[in-house]
């Protein structure tokens, strides 16, 4: 390995290494709980399993949320989950659609939100109950 690619692995995995002690985001920051804003919040997915995008918001009320995406690197486009409980139509979320089949293990996820929740759960694994 050249020394300009030791250097530049050497900066990727020093950033990395610093993302995850000080709770980075895009993947980095685990699942479980977190503080989310309204509008834009970039939250870590699941840890244990790729989990459903219908489960992974199921512990956030209905009304506090707007829609979910992540970015699908293979197909280079962002796919999507909108909350059908605000008059979307349920079709929008088929992946088809491009709605989310399930959220991958360790991945970046950005949740938009009505209303601004402390303490979100989100489920690290299928069928995993929202209470802490």
């Amino acid at each position: 390995m050249s020394w300009m690619k030791r250097k530049t692995f050497a900066i990727v995995a020093a950033g990395l290494g610093l993302a995850i002690i000080f709770g980075g985001t895009l993947g980095v920051a685990f699942a479980g709980t977190a503080n989310l804003s309204t509008g834009f919040n970039l939250v870590g997915g699941p840890t244990g399993a790729d989990v459903q995008a219908k489960d992974w918001v199921s512990c956030l009320p209905n009304t506090a949320w707007a829609s979910v995406y992540v970015w699908d690197a293979p197909n280079q486009r962002w796919l999507h989950y909108f909350n059908t409980t605000a008059g979307v139509p349920a079709y929008v979320n088929q992946q088809a659609s491009g709605g989310i089949g399930s959220i991958p293990r360790y991945s970046g996820v950005v949740v938009m939100m009505n209303t601004a929740l402390s303490s979100a759960k989100f489920p690290d694994q299928p069928n995993q109950a929202c209470t802490s």
